[in-house]
């Protein structure tokens, strides 16, 4: 039997209006829907986005994936072959599925770990592009990343050592925990940054100038940190 294709879909940051095209088309040819649940009456995010702009997706299978945000590799990975697993034996019956990630397929996806273990398994996988965190909250704070000649540069905010020599946008995701210590570093460097948390979503913070803020407040887990070069 012709096994089924594996597709990640990304979905947007949050405002479902943001959802491509393509996406949509993919998720309606796509029979079964995969997703991460975080369980304990959370929301599943990248579901929920997909659902306000596809109501139908209620209707369709569902493959509910727990998959914990962990520094332990060893049982990140574990985590991410059992995901695969439940997901492969509807591929196995010749079924395409997808699977809904926030922003885009290709930058810090859980997608990308799960792709990596089909295609070594021999599974036909495909990506359906979204559009990232940090260009919706460049619309959000009417600002532009990169002009000309500019660099633009992405950093995992909890490794983001050796930024303020960079010339250029500087953006921070991922690791929220991080942020306040990259705020605190930022403004000893004499620099100003904007924030924007849950771009899109219901709870959005936006923080035009951190320097003009009270940053004590804990901001929460789809939180990035934007640096703009001094005069662009």
């Amino acid at each position: 039997m012709k096994k089924g294709i594996f597709y990640g879909v990304g979905v947007g940051p949050g405002d479902p209006e943001l959802i491509t095209v393509k996406a949509l088309k993919t998720i309606s040819a796509c029979p079964c829907v995969s997703f991460i649940d975080p369980g304990k009456g959370r929301k599943a995010v990248a579901f929920e986005i997909a659902r306000a702009a596809a109501p139908e997706i209620d209707q369709k299978e569902k493959i509910r994936l727990a998959i914990s945000m962990t520094a332990d590799k060893d049982l990140m990975k574990r985590h991410h072959i059992a995901a695969f697993n439940a997901i492969r034996e509807k591929l196995d019956a010749g079924v395409d599925v997808c699977f809904l990630t926030l922003g885009d397929a290709a930058i810090y996806s859980t997608f990308g770990y799960l792709r990596k273990i089909a295609c070594e398994a021999g599974y036909k996988t495909r990506m359906v592009s979204g559009v990232p965190s940090f260009c919706a909250a460049a619309a959000v704070l009417n600002t532009d990343l990169a002009l000309g000649e500019q660099n633009l540069h992405i950093f995992y905010t909890g490794k983001a050592a050796g930024f303020p020599e960079l010339k250029g946008t500087r953006v921070f995701m991922k690791g929220p925990s991080a942020v306040p210590n990259l705020i605190k570093t930022i403004k000893e460097k004499g620099l100003d940054a904007s924030l924007v948390s849950a771009c899109g979503m219901e709870n959005q913070i936006v923080v035009a100038s951190i320097k003009e803020s009270d940053m004590e407040r804990e901001f929460g887990y789809y939180s990035l940190v934007i640096i703009k070069e001094c005069g662009g």
